[in-house]
């Protein structure tokens, strides 16, 4: 009896202990605006837009303290469209069907002698048969996910973390190439001056990358601090199919991420690789990526070239080299930000350069007014948009944008 007691209460001030050194908060950040958005021949728009200064989302993330430094995690983040309540989509395996999955159905009716069937044969069925049997099948699209409601796209995962080692985790995250390019964006890849550098507009196939931002069903390795300044981000995702199936290496993608910062400087290289096999291309998307950093007191300017590739089997790989020079500067509460983006399509005239400017004014640490504006003058027949989700402009045109809004987080 005294050793069930004395077992109870070494058991309670052991689960007390992990309780206390364990947390778990729930974080966001709501951001609204409104936007303007003119282009060449596509008239001009009045729009409630979202995520102009940060990405609208909701989210949950805990840490366990497991003792000797060694630590458990997770994170559950979805993005949401504040302007309409809508949550934002996700890709299940990395390919195409699993942004909007394909269900095939298929229905089989009888039709007596005599009747036409769809097909317009008329039923004559052989004996010992009394009717004809008829398949039919239909397909239909589902609508992506998060259109109707909350989905976690944005990141979600679980993992182990070590002082010495670094961190493991499983789950759904940024590919090392776009983590790359967005901590090197003076915009931060939102609103009308973020930088299209990781897009893909007038690219062969390129809307069969589903991994430009993140990926599913990964495993990634980040290296701890301490090292140097050497940071390491390394990743492997699965497309998921069956190794007898006619494309097995669809969806897979592989990725990784090399810096340095010590100082004022902070320079990397990042690599992104997704297989394309069941795309009408049959090849792969690679990006690579070189960013730098510096910092001058409150003055810290960036820069970074991206080329993107779509390899094409048989054919010519289409493939944008892209610039991209910026600073941000701060004076107080205010952050003013600008960046100057050159879009080169290889092989084409379908180029275009953007500049944009903007200040942040920081109302407290969670708090911020904003306002961007951006323009973009294409050259040739180059139809790129300020942002991503307005209708195209006629081939060469010019087209600018502005943001102002408000960003609060908790």
């Amino acid at each position: 009896m005294k050793k069930s007691l004395l077992a109870l209460a070494v058991a309670g001030a052991f689960s007390g202990a992990a309780f206390a050194q364990s947390s778990v908060t729930l974080f966001g950040v709501v951001d609204t605006g409104i936007s303007y958005y003119s282009g060449d021949g596509n008239g001009h728009i009045w729009a409630l837009s979202n995520s102009g200064l940060n990405s609208s989302r909701i989210g949950v993330r805990g840490t366990e303290d497991l003792g000797g430094g060694l630590k458990a995690n997770f994170w559950f983040e979805a993005g949401v469209n504040t302007d309409n309540g809508t949550g934002a989509a996700t890709s299940t395996n990395n390919q195409l069907n699993g942004t909007n999955p394909v269900t095939t159905t298929t229905t089989t009716t009888n039709y007596a002698a005599g009747v036409t069937q769809p097909n317009g044969v008329v039923c004559a069925p052989v004996a010992p048969a009394t009717t004809c049997s008829f398949a039919s099948t239909s397909t239909s699209t589902a609508t992506s996910g998060g259109s109707q409601g909350l989905t976690f796209n944005r990141r979600m995962f679980v993992g182990l973390s070590g002082n010495s080692w670094g961190e493991l985790r499983l789950g759904r995250d940024y590919t090392p190439l776009f983590w790359q390019i967005t901590n090197n964006d003076p915009f931060g890849t939102n609103g009308v001056g973020d930088t299209k550098i990781y897009g893909l507009t007038g690219l062969t196939g390129a809307g069969f990358v589903q991994t430009l931002v993140r990926t599913s069903n990964a495993i990634e390795y980040l290296s701890p601090s301490g090292w140097g300044g050497v940071y390491l981000h390394g990743m492997y995702a699965f497309g998921e199919n069956p190794s007898n199936s006619a494309n097995p290496t669809d969806g897979k993608t592989i990725g990784g991420r090399i810096g340095w910062a010590g100082g004022p400087v902070d320079i990397s290289t990042a690599y992104n690789k997704v297989y394309l096999v069941s795309s009408p291309t049959q090849g792969s998307f690679t990006g690579i990526a070189v960013s730098a950093t510096l910092t001058f007191g409150t003055f810290k300017p960036s820069f970074q070239y991206v080329r993107n590739v779509i390899d094409l089997n048989p054919g010519p790989d289409p493939q944008t080299d892209n610039w991209e020079a910026g600073f941000v500067w701060t004076f107080g509460a205010t952050d003013l930000r600008a960046s100057y983006n050159l879009y080169n399509v290889k092989n084409s005239n379908n180029d275009g350069q953007q500049f944009a400017i903007g200040p942040v004014y920081n109302l407290s640490r969670r708090t911020a007014l904003y306002a961007t504006y951006a323009m973009m003058d294409n050259k040739g027949s180059g139809t790129l948009f300020v942002t991503g989700s307005r209708p195209t402009i006629e081939p060469g045109g010019k087209t600018f944008g502005v943001d102002v809004g408000i960003r609060h987080a908790f």
